[in-house]
């Protein structure tokens, strides 16, 4: 029973912290955590709308629908993917800037504060020990 309450209090505190920043910018609290996961995964390979289905468990319709938002307020494009016209590569226009950094720096900020004292084999345990759990719950 501690493993679960510990795990949702630092949920809880890691979407206390991303919300202040997602107030502040003014989006939503849905599109804030969609913008950071394009933010983060979008570094290392293109994010396309199935990748937030899966991370999310979200429904087609309700990820295009969100995303469909993110577009009409000007925050995120939908591009034809250059092996794969027919894939969407989700990127940040440039009028999203100045949220992307916000986003960022709060990313940033927070992994540090909650990783202080943590060596990095600490942490690389921690991250191995966590998907086994995540893949224990599927």
């Amino acid at each position: 029973m501690e493993t679960g309450k510990v795990i949702n209090k630092i949920s809880h505190r890691l979407r206390r912290r991303s919300q202040a920043v997602q107030k502040a910018v003014g989006i939503s609290e849905t599109q804030g955590r969609i913008l950071d996961y394009i933010l983060v995964e979008g570094c290392r390979r293109p994010v396309y709308p199935r990748d937030i289905e899966k991370e999310f468990d979200l429904r087609s319709s309700t990820v295009t629908g969100i995303l469909s938002t993110l577009e009409k307020e000007g925050l995120l494009s939908r591009i034809p993917d250059e092996r794969d016209g027919r894939l969407k590569k989700l990127v940040f226009t440039p009028k999203a800037d100045g949220i992307r950094e916000a986003l960022q720096k709060e990313i940033e900020e927070t992994e540090s504060r909650m990783l202080r004292g943590i060596s990095e084999e600490e942490r690389a345990l921690f991250l191995e020990l966590a998907e086994r759990m995540l893949k224990n719950l599927e």
